[in-house]
């Protein structure tokens, strides 16, 4: 199962009831969560916040360091073997990427999902779970003329994504996918799709919020509001 939320804010209790669910799917007592913050260069505030998050809610936490750190590949396969629940961070997606395949985290994270482990991520953790997103990676590096571009995640979700779809800077997207082939899944913030078995429903924290499916034909956009 995957759970791919489209944003909020974790340390305002935004997500809350995603995260609750996301614990919920585990079906465990005490399940072993596992964080990758790579997106966010391992960025110790984030970690606390998440890891305070879901402690709260009964899990034993731990934290997969790739920015930071010294990696031992055998460790890495040994950390997501372990976890119940691996939960991806958001930040800069094409560095995460870029990171994982260095690493063969692309390839553990596509094995723990065939082997049933709860997967989720916010934003960037979003992103990973479908073919490509859209990504405000330029913005985050501070290049010179940023524009949002695709980034190819796992492609275990069959479609192109689009996280934080309510906000300003996603405006564009719709304009962004026109012409595409492939359907796309936009998620405004507080709401995750969960894809579960080829399955796909939604999840909210906000019930003002929604997730949508995009689709691309000779008569222009589609938009439907996904259940």
């Amino acid at each position: 199962m995957i759970i791919a939320i489209g944003g909020g804010e974790i340390f305002q209790n935004q997500t809350y009831e995603v995260d609750k669910f996301i614990v919920e799917s585990s079906k465990k007592q005490n399940p072993n969560f596992l964080f990758i913050p790579t997106a966010s260069k391992d960025a110790e505030a984030y970690i606390e916040v998440i890891n305070n998050l879901y402690e709260s809610l009964g899990c034993k936490t731990d934290t997969l360091y790739l920015s930071n750190a010294k990696v031992n590949k055998e460790e890495v396969n040994q950390k997501i073997e372990k976890a119940d629940i691996i939960y991806v961070g958001g930040g800069n997606t094409a560095y995460m990427m870029k990171v994982w395949i260095q690493y063969s985290v692309d390839k553990a994270l596509m094995k723990a999902y065939k082997s049933g482990k709860v997967m989720a991520g916010l934003s960037a953790g979003s992103i990973c779970w479908f073919i490509a997103g859209h990504s405000d990676s330029e913005f985050i590096e501070d290049i010179e003329n940023p524009k949002h571009k695709w980034v190819k995640g796992l492609g275990i979700i069959p479609y192109l994504h689009c996280p934080h779809y309510d906000e300003p800077e996603r405006v564009g997207f719709d304009d962004f996918y026109s012409g595409q082939l492939t359907d796309a899944i936009a998620i405004e913030n507080q709401v995750a799709v969960v894809w579960d078995n080829y399955k796909m429903y939604v999840i909210k924290s906000n019930p003002n919020k929604n997730a949508y499916k995009l689709s691309w034909s000779d008569t222009g956009l589609k938009k439907e509001v996904l259940l």
